[in-house]
């Protein structure tokens, strides 16, 4: 199937900020310079302050505030189920080519489906996702009900977008295709400040090397391991900036309390909160390197990865088997160590100081492509492509 007439695409995205906000922002300008028309469905608060350049419609809910318990949890199910049914009503009205969701989601899928099931198949609208984390580990609810959720949520999707070949036997249901695309580079915000006074202002000394830690803080980052390995690393400094992802994670004071048992503290900077668009430029060009130290149940790409490749900073990685250590090792971005290890961290950190790679960075810039990621959804969507000379008209 070729759709050739005033394409559209309308991205479902509730994610305010984090990795599935920025990856709904790349995303959407690849789609819009490829000559395709997008709009996006999002909440109040989306990438506040940033400059978008494609259509928005801030009509869904964002995420619940308010103390972790069961009240928070019992907003976050309405959240999921009327953000879903919102989307289902735009989907119904505004019939577009392509509904791409910022991510699969299983969470109350017997609330929130019939109307998806509803238009996919009566009104041929084609639904797609980007399945970020194709090996999902985590369960809500009994095992039936999980499983329910899980096959019901597969069943309005045409295809969904992965970054590596996928495991077998394959999580994804025989009737959803699989489309590969790369994850683009993001870009570096702010203006350039010189790295010396960023390194003076965190208290970096002469022959230190910085290591950073940046993004949401979540337990499989091992940034506790990070902090314990230099104790056998003195020529290493780390700056830890993000916000803790959730009530589940670890508060920052752990990792200052840490610091401070293993008597580190002076080689650490710890940055509390979300990083603006300003400061994200000083943090990575006063780096020496990246920490991406995922746990072995990680399998995902990581979007630090494309911000440290644009700044062509070099980066520690563990994770599970998938497209963060495939894009490490094809292209020497950084050195991989095993996952969930203190001895291979610190063996990591020492062979990055000793002895760095040579990344290249130009082939992975042109591997890792928004404008391919665009161009393989318009393809698997049967979608024409404007800007390459495609068909207007049906």
């Amino acid at each position: 199937m070729s759709i050739k007439h005033n394409p559209s695409i309308v991205i479902f995205s509730p994610a305010i900020g984090g990795g599935l906000a920025e990856h709904t922002f790349y995303q959407a300008r690849a789609f819009k310079s490829s000559g395709v028309e997008v709009r996006c469905l999002v909440a109040d608060g989306f990438l506040e302050g940033r400059s978008l350049g494609f259509e928005t419609w801030k009509g869904l809910f964002g995420p619940p505030a308010g103390s972790p318990g069961l009240m928070r949890k019992l907003k976050l199910v309405f959240q999921i189920v009327a953000n879903f049914w919102i989307l289902a009503w735009q989907v119904a009205v505004r019939r577009p080519s392509l509904v791409l969701l910022d991510s699969y989601v299983e969470y109350a899928a017997p609330f929130w489906i019939w109307p998806h099931l509803l238009v996919a198949r009566c009104c041929g609208i084609q639904y797609a996702a980007n399945l970020h984390d194709p090996v999902r580990d985590h369960q809500v609810g009994p095992g039936w009900w999980h499983r329910w959720s899980v096959w019901l949520a597969y069943r309005p999707l045409k295809f969904v977008l992965v970054h590596d070949a996928l495991p077998e036997p394959s999580p994804v249901p025989s009737g959803v295709a699989v489309v590969q695309v790369p994850v683009g580079l993001y870009e570096l915000g702010g203006k350039a400040v010189d790295a010396g006074s960023s390194r003076r202002k965190w208290g970096v000394k002469d022959g230190q090397s910085v290591f950073l830690a940046f993004g949401y803080i979540r337990d499989n980052k091992n940034l506790d391991l990070v902090i314990q390995a230099l104790a056998d690393v003195p020529d290493a400094f780390l700056i830890i900036a993000g916000s803790v992802a959730s009530s589940h994670d670890r508060p920052f004071s752990y990792y200052t309390a840490l610091a401070s048992d293993v008597g580190v503290s002076e080689r650490c900077n710890f940055s509390e909160g979300f990083v603006n668009d300003e400061e994200l430029g000083d943090y990575f060009n006063g780096s020496d390197y990246v920490v991406l130290t995922y746990a072995a149940s990680f399998h995902s790409q990581s979007g630090v990865l494309n911000i440290a490749a644009r700044a062509r900073k070099p980066v520690l990685a563990s994770a599970g088997p998938g497209p963060l250590l495939e894009s490490v090792r094809g292209f020497s971005l950084g050195v991989v160590v095993e996952p969930d290890s203190l001895p291979a961290t610190v063996e990591g950190m020492k062979t990055l100081l000793a002895s760095p790679p040579l990344p290249q960075w130009d082939a992975y810039e042109e591997a890792a492509s928004w404008a391919v990621n665009a161009k393989r959804i318009l393809e698997a969507a049967g979608i024409s492509h404007p800007a390459e000379g495609g068909d207007s008209a049906s």
